[in-house]
């Protein structure tokens, strides 16, 4: 079993530029919070079609969520994966193949249910 650190070291092995502000005080110990800047990282990816980046992002979650624990699995699901936004490149989801993609439309699917939409009444 992986715990958060060496999936979060091997996540910057992929992408060094995530460095700093993973290990940055502030996020160092939550994995929501790191799982959220992966999110706007390749959110910026989606938006510039970085096939290369989110491919990687692909393979490495496809691989690795298996290992993890369930605290760090319910953050790249509900931080990461169900906050992505693929209305600007919509055939990219295409890309997260069948692990991920059958999770990102569950997750989709709870968000947009009527019981999940109280007070739209």
């Amino acid at each position: 079993m992986k715990d958060q650190d060496l999936f979060i070291n091997e996540l910057i092995q992929l992408f060094p530029s995530l460095k700093e502000e993973f290990l940055d005080e502030d996020y160092r110990d939550s994995i929501t919070f790191q799982m959220g800047r992966f999110k706007r990282f390749i959110q910026q990816a989606i938006a510039k079609n970085d096939l290369n980046a989110f491919d990687v992002m692909v393979d490495f979650l496809t691989k690795n969520l298996p290992l993890v624990d369930k605290r760090v699995q319910n953050a790249v699901y509900l931080s990461f994966l169900g906050k992505l936004d693929f209305s600007e490149n919509p055939d990219l989801k295409k890309r997260l193949g069948q692990h991920l993609g059958e999770a990102y439309t569950d997750i989709e699917n709870y968000n947009n249910s009527p019981r999940n939409n109280r007070g739209t009444e």
